[in-house]
Formats: C-alpha cells, structure tokens, sequence
C-alpha cells in the first residue's frame, strides 16, 4: 500500500507539473494522502 501511495503521489506532481490548473493531480495528491493514512493506522492497529 505504501508503495501504491509513492506512486499515486508521484503521478499527482508530474500531473501538477504540465499545468498549474490539472484537476487530477490534485485528486492524485489528495489520494495518496489518503492511502497513506490508511496504511499508517493499519500498521499501528495490527
């Protein structure tokens, strides 16, 4: 899950690089957040 997390927020800032305005890097960005979230409170919960 982490390594989905780099990638998803790697391709949020390539997006966000072609243009300033490109709505899904930051849906992209906003994901990964999320899913690095997620993967944190896993592991401290298990």
């Amino acid at each position: 899950m982490l390594c989905l997390g780099a990638l998803v927020l790697v391709i949020g800032v390539a997006e966000l690089q072609k243009g300033p305005k490109q709505l899904w890097g930051y849906i992209n960005i906003i994901a990964s957040v999320f899913v690095f979230f997620v993967s944190i409170q896993w592991f401290l919960l298990n």
